[in-house]
């Protein structure tokens, strides 16, 4: 039941990540507002300021488009699984969502950690994100050693 609670605060804590910048990208603001890496080299004098660019997860996703949900979904997954699981249901479903656990929470991890950190430098949110993640399997952990050590014991009581 305890580790209900610590997939509750990964839950949050991965929620909150959503909101903070994935990612930074040190360049240029020019004088029409555009972000560039690089001052063009036919640029007036001072009319490049030094800036940074901050990602969000969201900045791309639009809802026609399901090819941008991913970036979204890697951090909203949790509160469908939690509200599955406190639903209680048994046999196959709950087999199968407790298998899917890790997987979905090591599949948000990696896309999180590959889109803050490809060509650019990761930021709070993407850190965020990766340790809400890793107590969310943790927490996964601790659940599997609780089932294995139960089933230990019911086997040593039979014998």
């Amino acid at each position: 039941m305890k580790t209900r609670y610590a997939k509750i605060l990964a839950a949050l804590l991965l929620l909150a990540a959503l909101a903070l910048p994935q990612s930074t990208c040190a360049g240029y603001r020019g004088p029409d507002g555009k972000f560039v890496t690089r001052v063009p080299a036919n640029a007036p004098p001072d009319s490049y300021r030094p800036a940074v660019e901050r990602s969000y997860a969201y900045d791309e996703f639009r809802l026609g488009q399901p090819d941008t949900w991913p970036n979204v979904l890697v951090f909203l997954w949790p509160l469908p699984v939690l509200a599955i699981t406190a639903r209680r249901p048994s046999g196959r479903l709950a087999f199968a969502v407790w298998v899917a656990e890790p997987l979905l929470a090591m599949g948000a991890a990696y896309i999180i950690w590959i889109s803050a950190s490809v060509l650019a430098t990761p930021a709070v949110g993407a850190y965020l994100g990766l340790s809400a993640t890793a107590l969310y399997l943790l927490a996964w952990l601790v659940e599997l050693w609780g089932r294995v050590r139960a089933r230990r014991l019911r086997a040593a009581h039979v014998d």
